[in-house]
Order: C-alpha cells, then structure tokens, then sequence
C-alpha cells in the first residue's frame, strides 16, 4: 500500500508552567510538498480540539493539564493515528490510505512517477526557496547539489562529467530543449522556465534515467507542476531585478488555473552593483504563461503548463583581435498538455508538447540565428496487477526541425568586422520514435528490481537502435539503509550545427548507498559512463560522499568529490572541459527569531585549456596568428564561489504573507572563471568570464 508521509514540522513547546505550554505545528504532505488543512487533531488529555488551516497551521494552548498527552490525527480516506506526545522532538507522522477505498489507493500509487521507485535525490519547494545560491529557481537549486557538476554557473546542468547538452530536463513528462533564460549571462538575470509557485515535484536522476524518458542518457531533472489548488490567490514579487505576479483567478475544490508573469529589468540592479555591471550594457526579459489542472468525478484528469517569452541583452566582448557589442536576443513558446485517466488498477497517460524558438547572436563578423520547432507526443499504459509490481509501456514520438544561418570567421583567431567569413546555412531536422516497456517489482521487502527496453527509430538515417537497463535496490538495514546498483545503456541525439542531429552512445554503471534516520542522512556514490559519437569518445568516472543534518532550527549539507572525465578526438586523448578532480559544497540555513540565514559555497579545481606556445605576425591580414599546444595539459586557477541570502517571513494573517530578502552573490568578490568557453590562448573571447559580488533585494506579498 502506498503510503503518503506527512512532515509535522515545527512542533515547539514553551518552557513556561503547565497553564502556559502549547503546542504549535504544521501539517505537509511529504510527497506533494502542499500544506494540508482540515486535518483533525485531539489532545485526549488536555481534552482539546484542533483543524489545520489553509497553510497547514495548528495550536493548542493553553495546555491546562501540561504533557504527557496522546494526539490523535485524522482525516477522511486515512487510517487514524494516535500518537504519544512525551518531548520537543520533531514528529514523522505516516497516514495510510483506509483498506476498503482500494479506488482511492490506485489512484494515489498512479499520480505518483514509477521512476521515483529508484530516485536517490528529491528536491521540495522549501529546499529551492531557502537556497541562496538558488534565488528561488529550480534549475539553479539543482546545480547546488552535489551531483550536478556544472563547468559554470549558468542553469545548464553538467552531470557527473557529461556534457550538460546530453541533460535532458522534462516538464510534466515533456522534454524542454535549452530550459534556461539567458544560458549565455551565467548567474545574472539567469532564470529557468519554470516558475517556482507552479513546482509541486523535482526529482533528480544524475545517472541511469529511467528508460521511459526520450533523449534521456546521462541525467534527467523530473519537474512536475502542482495538482492542487486551495483558493484563489495573488502573489507579487518585487526586486532590483525583476517584478512577477502569480494570480489564481479561479479554484473549483482540487481543480484550478493560475496566471504568472515576470518582468526582468537591469537598471536598479546595475545601479547597486555597477563595477559588476560594467561590461553589461542592458539586459531584460519578459514572460507570461497559464497553468492549470482539472479533474472530473469519473477520474479523467488534465494538466496545462503554457509559457511565452522574450528575452534580449548586450554585453561588452573582448578577444586578442576585437573589442565590441555581443548582442543576444530569443523568443520562445513552450506547451505541455497531459491528459490522463484513472481506472482501479492501472493508468493511462496521452502528452503532448510544442517548444519554438527563435534565436540571434552576433558580433564583430559572426552571426548565429536558428529557428527551431520541437513537437512531441506519447501515450503511455500503466498497469498495477499488485501492490509489489508495476509496469509501464508506452509509444513517444519527437519531430525537430532547426533552420539555422551562420557567419563564421573565416580564420579562427580573427573577429573583426571587415575581415573575411564564411555564409553558412542548414536545415536539419529528426524524427525519432520510441517504443518502451519497464518494470519494477518487489521479490521481497528487501530488494526491488527495475528493467527497461527501448526501441528507438529515427529519420532520415533509417536507424534502429535498442536502449535497455537495470536497476537493483536492496534494503540492508530496517529500510533506513539501502544500496542502489544500476546499470544502462542508452542512445540521445545531439545537435551540432555543422553535421545536423548526431547520435550519442552512451553507457553507465552507477552504484549508491543510503542511510537515512529521521533527522540525518549520509550516502556514497560511484559512477563510470563512457559516451560515444562521430565526433568523439568520452569517459567519465568519479566517486561523491554527502551528508545532511536537519536541527530544531537549522539544517545543513555537505558534500565532496572528484569527477574524472577524458576526450578522444582521433588519436588525441586529453582532459574533458568538463573534468573536476576535487569539489566541496556546502549548504547551511538557520532559522532565527528576527529572520533566517542562508550560506552556500563551491570549491573546485578549474578548468583545463590548452596554452600558448608561439604567434607568428601575418602582413597581410595584419594580425598575429596564435598556434597553441594540441592537448589541454594546464589548468586555471580553483574556483571559490559563496554566496548568502538573508530572509524573513512574515505572516500577517491566514490570508497574506509577506516574504522580504537580501541576497550577496560571490561573497569575498573572488575573480572566477565563469565557463570554459575562454579562448585557448586565455583571453576574454566571450561576454563575462568573472563573476563579482553582486548584491540582490526584493520582497514577495502572497494573499
């Protein structure tokens, strides 16, 4: 039986006499990461009465007859609990779906991803808000985490050595290409597409994804949007760099639609920070979308995410042969559709998902425009024959086209406006279909076993190929502690804008034990994936140990490890851009009674990049021609990067909030590299490669 756990989180007791003592606390659904109300709660002792709010809330006081006491929770569709109320200690408090609703138990286990069967790593809305290095954005809460292994401080995930175009992030079970705003401006006015008050789920794979997800091989970021409205509301956020609104204009119980909107700015902000603004003449972004989910008595349900943007800046480039303007500017549209129905012991699912796109960068005698449209659909069967045993199959389809004109300079090292380049356009498109089955089983309460086909066929190669994996849990000690071995091998296409839609190889093994208590959790990690293309060969391998503490009134994580990574072109084997022999990351957040504190920090080795040996001056082209090393031999200095946030919410009443913040980006003002896209020669050839401290406010009023 699947089992929803509700956190019951803040339980805080006074030191005062027995006449004075409470009891305060909040109720959230563990799973859906939503604050659950009209839950009942009774003091048998003290003989009180209590319903959660809408926020989840509750509060006995005064306590006539002091603790001891025994609580009873309940809610329709639950098995009662009573509890023993003896000490201050946090409470897990697990409410089990009635027996004789069997309907209602189906169809909680079928809203809930089979992939999170073997999910290591689950990110809630509380993790991302309170992540200084976040700013409140899911992507960037991911990078944060030990497992992604970003070169750069963008929201373009790297996963353990891989290429972070081989990622792949999925929105409601739709594959997003390029989820980030501004990919190019790193940590500034960097943005995902996915609204925060819209997230209900994010679950990280960094290794072995799930075989059901198309394009999927070297890691998956799963985000779901929410399911559930409680009641109408507005939500407005004001900051140096952006205003939102977030507006729920109707809510019919479960069912709902939601509006947001944002509008990114850089005058207030390049106002507070100019030194760190200098070179970044203007930068704006605007966006708007819908979000909506509906479900009939009959258990038909719909979900929309819809989403229009426009994005553009200028920032200062510098190269050895031109100084001048790199001007960038998108407009994009993204749609996912899922339409789903739930019968008593099984689960279909139809999606759909539209991403346009139209691209230009340019500067000096280099101009980049694509024009891309991504269409995807699948429909997927699950079945539930018993409480132990799930199976999915399924058909997905993927149609890209990406026309695309580019002038490149004719010589590599030479950017200036009138000197020589070549025209260059392409049409390049893939069709790519999918047929899929996997199942996951328990032999026993102590090992769960996962296995995946594919077949994929793709157009114009005419090319099948077979995708397959396993996936082992075993739970070694009381089901705190459990070790994952899993095992793939897959195949995703890469767009590369001179051979069109290649496709890459891509093999892992990946194993990682677990030990979970109520307040603490440790795990080790260990993985080795090798990728292969007409372009290259790579392998990666690398070992992680994390930990994470949770206190009365703070919470803290760390994490250490060393990702190797190399690339074969030909006969040459160098270093990976993506390669970091030694990390150390750490998270800590305290709660205090004026405002909560927030600290993150990065520290790595950096980045390999091939040297300088020798120019020669060319009369005619007036200009010295460089000529570098073959291999990447060198690296760049560590990279050290903190950051901080300081916030308070203030809850006004029931119905509003407010919610104020301070955030400082690169503390100690450190230079670091920000991306491996430096030229070989280490001079500035793209826009922005050293971070400065850059200080961010704002306030957020929900009612």
């Amino acid at each position: 039986m699947k089992r929803i756990s509700l956190l019951l989180c803040y339980l805080a007791f006074s030191n005062l006499s027995n006449a004075q003592t409470g009891i305060k606390g909040r109720i959230i659904d563990h799973y859906h990461q939503i604050y659950l109300e009209n839950v009942s709660l009774y003091l048998i002792q003290n003989k009180l009465s209590s319903i959660s709010d809408s926020t989840g809330s509750f509060e006995f006081k005064p306590l006539n007859k002091g603790l001891p006491d025994t609580l009873i929770v309940s809610i329709l569709g639950y098995k009662k609990r009573i509890i023993p109320i003896t000490d201050y200690l946090f409470k897990n408090i697990q409410l089990a779906l009635d027996k004789p609703n069997a309907l209602s138990e189906i169809k909680v286990k079928a809203s809930v991803p089979m992939s999170e069967d073997f999910v290591n790593q689950k990110l809630n809305f509380l993790d991302v808000v309170l992540n200084a290095s976040s700013k409140a954005d899911p992507l960037l809460a991911v990078q944060s985490s030990t497992a992604a292994s970003p070169y750069g401080e963008s929201a373009t995930i790297s996963f353990r050595g891989s290429n972070p175009q081989l990622s792949q992030i999925y929105i409601n079970d739709i594959p997003i290409p390029e989820p980030v705003k501004f990919t190019q401006m790193s940590s500034i006015g960097t943005f995902s597409l996915i609204p925060i008050n819209t997230l209900k789920d994010l679950l990280i794979f960094p290794s072995n994804p799930p075989i059901d997800l198309m394009n999927a091989s070297t890691g998956v970021v799963q985000i779901q949007t929410i399911e559930s409205f409680n009641k109408p509301k507005v939500e407005l956020d004001l900051s140096l760099g952006q205003a939102g609104l977030y507006w729920t204009p109707w809510v019919k119980g479960n069912n709902g639609i939601s509006v947001f909107g944002h509008h990114q700015f850089g005058t207030l902000l390049k106002h507070l920070n100019p030194k760190s603004f200098l070179d970044l003449p203007h930068f704006n972004e605007s966006d708007w979308g819908i979000n909506a989910h509906f479900q009939t008595k009959n258990l038909w349900r719909i979900k929309l995410f819809n989403l229009f943007m426009t994005e553009k800046y200028a920032s200062l480039f510098r190269h050895p042969s031109y100084e001048g303007l790199f001007t960038y500017q998108k407009t994009r549209h993204v749609q996912t559709i899922n339409l789903s129905k739930l019968l008593e012991r099984a689960q279909w699912t139809f999606k759909f998902g539209l991403h346009e796109s139209d691209q230009q960068d340019s500067t000096g005698n280099y101009v980049y425009r694509p024009k891309s449209i991504h269409i995807f659909s699948g429909i997927d069967f699950q079945l539930f024959p018993k409480e132990s045993w799930t199976i999915k199959m399924g058909y997905q389809w993927l149609q890209a086209k990406t026309n695309y004109q580019i002038k490149i300079p004719f010589y590599n090292f030479d950017y200036r406006p009138q000197s020589r380049f070549i025209p260059y356009s392409n049409k390049s498109q893939l069709s790519q279909h999918d047929l899929f089955i996997s199942s996951n089983y328990s032999i026993s309460n102590s090992f769960r076993i996962g296995a995946g086909l594919k077949l994929t066929h793709s157009s114009p190669e005419n090319l099948s190929l077979f995708s397959h994996q396993l996936h082992t849990r075993w739970y070694i000690h009381d089901s705190k502690t459990y070790t994952n071995l899993a095992w793939s091998k897959q195949i995703a296409s890469l767009f590369h804008t001179e051979k069109g839609y290649i496709w890459v190889n891509t093999q892992q093994l990946s194993w990682d034990i677990i030990h979970e208590k109520e307040l603490s959790k440790w795990s080790f990690n260990a993985f080795y994936k090798t990728e292969k293309s007409v372009l290259n060969e790579g392998k990666a391998w690398g070992t992680e140990l994390n930990y994470s503490l949770l206190r009365a009134k703070s919470k803290h994580e760390i994490g250490i490890g060393s990702h190797w990574s190399e690339i074969q072109t030909g006969s040459i084997i160098q270093k990976s851009p993506f390669q970091i022999p030694y990390f150390l990351r750490t998270q800590s957040q305290w709660k205090w009674p004026w405002f909560d504190v927030s600290i993150s920090q990065i520290i790595r080795s950096g980045n390999y990049y091939k040297s300088l040996v020798a120019s020669t001056y060319d009369p005619d082209l007036n200009i010295h021609i460089p000529q570098f090393e073959n291999v990447a031999n060198k690296t760049l200095s560590p990279y050290w990067r903190m950051d901080a946030m300081i916030s308070k919410i203030i809850q006004k009443t029931d119905k509003s909030s407010w919610i104020i913040y301070l955030s400082v980006g690169n503390i100690v003002n450190k230079d670091n590299v920000r991306a491996m896209n430096y030229n070989q020669d280490y001079q500035f050839s793209f826009q922005e490669f050293y971070q400065k401290r850059i200080f961010y406010l704002g306030v957020q009023l929900r009612w």
